[in-house]
């Protein structure tokens, strides 16, 4: 997947493949819920024209912490999905149901 290129032919980071690796440390008394919330948020996402991938793991060797893998499109596809009254909402309900923010870490393609 690659990026618009501009008239020099270069391509701007903006419209290169983004990913994100999200940590998510749900509280334990609160993990069903936790979970629930995430996926309806996934399902919703999927449907973005600019979603390429969204998926919901959790490390072997750290059963209380939670991993969202994403790949998005583009940033700019990233910054509307981030404008979705689904993802502004959910993200309001979901911060009750975690021990502490989220860690997000962006990568672009190269």
């Amino acid at each position: 997947m690659k990026g618009v290129q501009s008239e020099g032919g270069a391509v701007s980071d903006h419209d290169r493949a983004f990913f994100l690796v999200v940590t998510i440390k749900p509280r334990p008394d609160r993990l069903r819920e936790a979970e629930e919330q995430l996926q309806s948020m996934r399902r919703d996402s999927l449907t973005e024209p600019g979603c390429v991938f969204m998926h919901l793991v959790q490390p072997e060797d750290d059963p209380d912490t939670w991993t969202m893998l994403e790949m998005f499109t583009s940033r700019a596809a990233w910054d509307e999905h981030m404008r979705q009254p689904y993802n502004v909402d959910g993200n309001v309900i979901l911060a009750d149901l975690l021990r502490e923010p989220s860690e997000l870490r962006f990568f672009t393609e190269k």
